[in-house]
């Protein structure tokens, strides 16, 4: 099993998987120990700060984890919700052991350290170390897809020299507006508020890259994406030139 498929596995990236929770009982019946969880350190919102696999770093895109004192168990990525199951977190072993569509993990529990809001997963698969490292939160963290999701206007644009990254043109741009929707379909306006273009959206889990596919002809545009507070930042590279272009958020 390669190292990517190792974390897709257990850390349900970015695509949903509907499932079936297993009962707490059913997992706390497979082993002995301290299984109170009501006052125990797990329990809360936990955000995924960085996945290793031997020497690659492998984190995916705001990844939560979110344990509940009855023993169930869900995460997701942003807004997504990927995963509903039930977990057993031993306070005397210091283990966790997870469960999906009624099976346990097969690569068994993860051996866990907790420090104030910072907590250590750790085990083996496939002879390789897996460490992950979380922090508890009180939201769940926001995703490039999330935060994609509004109204934007197109504000200007600019040429950079693609080696000394100086400017070298400047571009005047119609205040056209693009509209993000959750279900990944996007509108494009003019300034009269006319439709002149629909298509889809897409990022990737592990991606900062927005891929813009327009319905009347299937042409798929990819942008390097960046968003910053009320601005997002699309930049593409040529031989000639780094084209950036900036969009505004409306409020």
């Amino acid at each position: 099993m390669n190292h990517l498929k190792i974390v897709l596995s257990y850390l349900l990236i970015l695509v949903p998987s509907y499932v079936f929770s297993q009962s707490y009982s059913d997992i706390a019946n497979q082993k002995t120990g301290n299984y109170s969880l009501g006052d125990s350190k797990i329990v809360g919102l936990w955000e995924v700060n960085k996945v290793t696999v031997g020497e690659e770093t492998l984190t995916p895109t705001a990844k939560w984890f979110l344990f509940l004192a009855d023993g169930t168990l869900s995460s997701g990525n942003g807004w997504v919700q990927s995963m509903l199951g039930s977990y057993n977190y031993d306070q005397d072993t210091k283990e966790l052991l997870q469960a999906n569509q009624g099976v346990t993990d097969e690569y068994g529990p993860f051996k866990v350290s907790i420090e104030g809001d910072k907590m250590t997963w750790k085990r083996t698969e496939d002879g390789m170390p897996l460490k992950v490292n979380l922090s508890k939160v009180a939201k769940k963290p926001l995703a490039p897809w999330d935060k994609i999701q509004n109204r934007w206007v197109v504000d200007k644009a600019e040429g950079l020299h693609p080696e000394t990254g100086k400017l070298i043109s400047q571009y005047v741009m119609d205040p056209d507006v693009y509209f993000f929707m959750w279900d990944r379909a996007y509108r494009k306006f003019d300034k009269t508020g006319r439709t002149i273009e629909r298509g889809v959206w897409h990022i990737g889990g592990h991606s900062n890259q927005v891929w813009i596919i327009n319905n009347a002809d299937n042409v798929r545009t990819r942008w390097t994406l960046e968003l910053l507070d009320d601005q997002m930042i699309w930049t593409k590279k040529s031989e000639k030139e780094t084209l950036k272009v900036y969009l505004k958020k409306e409020l």
